[in-house]
């Protein structure tokens, strides 16, 4: 029996990326779903009722002991990681996988494969996410001794720096900036263009927990984010008056429809309580793939779901910036 492909998903975005892979091309397949997924559990009873796996692990990942880079725990921090996650309960062999794909790097499972020294894949995090300069991959090779950690494989490097991330995934080769040696395409939207009625079901059993009602236009939808719990702001209140303040601006007339980052617990019924608040559990690109639906305006702050939106006549998508009046308030 062919060994699985491991999909590693700390977001729905990076579960739907993996269906569509699986669905494309079938294959055997695990998922481990982090715990910085929201939802998982439900996520996981559906992805094995529709058969796209043999089975989903849900580690503690948020319970594992982090890392310590100084003193004299340095040089040994990646064999002491292992057997820290071990006693933690977790342990995975790579070579019971053909292939480990994940899609942050940066993160507890990320630094526990580069513990192992495996080989993984790192698949986009968003959509085309490498077609424009970035800030982390930039900052991180000026620091001191990079080529030296990345030849050696010293500490954790991310974002496609790690040696052993063997193949790094992109929406277009011409396009990405960086990795050229080692890129391998998989256009997301592209591969849902070419699903059959019977593959976007399955997409729909997975994702889609809430029909949308019928939309009337003027309709604007609204893409916030988790502005606080990712500590971008100080309080709830500032993120809900941050909210009221951009839908008094920019949807003031329009019917609101509200989409936010699975994240957010923000009440935006209580917030709203005339807007059609959708799923947050459900990736945004679904809105162009599996409703019928069209919308006269759509606003988002500092997120890439508005960027990939085409249901929407037009686009406004505010820079992180103008969260700034409201770093003050709490």
């Amino acid at each position: 029996m062919d060994k699985p492909v491991l999909y590693v998903c700390d977001t729905p975005y990076h579960v739907l990326v993996s269906v569509a892979k699986l669905l494309t091309k079938p294959h055997p397949a695990q998922f481990c779903l982090t715990q910085a997924l929201p939802g998982r559990e439900g996520l996981k009873e559906r992805l094995l009722a529709c058969g796209l796996c043999s089975s989903v692990m849900m580690p503690m990942t948020r319970d594992w002991p982090k890392p310590v880079l100084t003193g004299w725990r340095k040089p040994f921090v990646h064999t002491l990681q292992k057997r820290a996650i071990k006693k933690a309960g977790f342990s995975l062999d790579p070579a019971d996988y053909a292939e480990i794909c994940l899609y942050n790097d940066w993160s507890p499972m990320g630094n526990y494969l580069q513990d192992l020294g495996a080989s993984y894949t790192l698949g986009e995090d968003t959509f085309d996410n490498l077609r424009r300069s970035h800030e982390f991959i930039e900052e991180q090779s000026q620091q001191p001794g990079y080529q030296k950690r990345r030849q050696k494989g010293q500490g954790y490097l991310y974002w496609g720096a790690y040696r052993g991330a063997s193949v790094i995934e992109v929406a277009s080769k011409k396009s990405a900036l960086y990795w050229p040696e080692r890129q391998r395409e998989f256009d997301l939207f592209a591969a849902m263009k070419q699903f059959t009625p019977e593959q976007m079901a399955v997409v729909r059993r997975v994702f889609i927990q809430q029909e949308l009602p019928p939309v009337k236009s003027p309709t604007c939808l609204f893409l916030p984010r988790s502005y606080y719990i990712d500590g971008f702001l100080p309080s709830q209140h500032a993120q809900d008056v941050l909210c009221r303040d951009l839908v008094s601006k920019y949807a003031d007339g329009y019917q609101l429809y509200i989409k936010t980052h699975p994240r957010d617990t923000t009440d935006y019924t209580a917030l709203f309580p005339d807007a059609v608040v959708l799923d947050r559990f459900m990736p945004s690109e679904l809105l162009d793939y599996c409703f019928d639906v069209r919308f006269d305006r759509a606003v988002g702050l500092g997120t890439h779901s508005i960027r990939n939106l085409r249901c929407a006549d037009e686009i406004i998508n505010l820079p992180m910036e103008d969260l700034e009046p409201y770093k003050t308030l709490v």
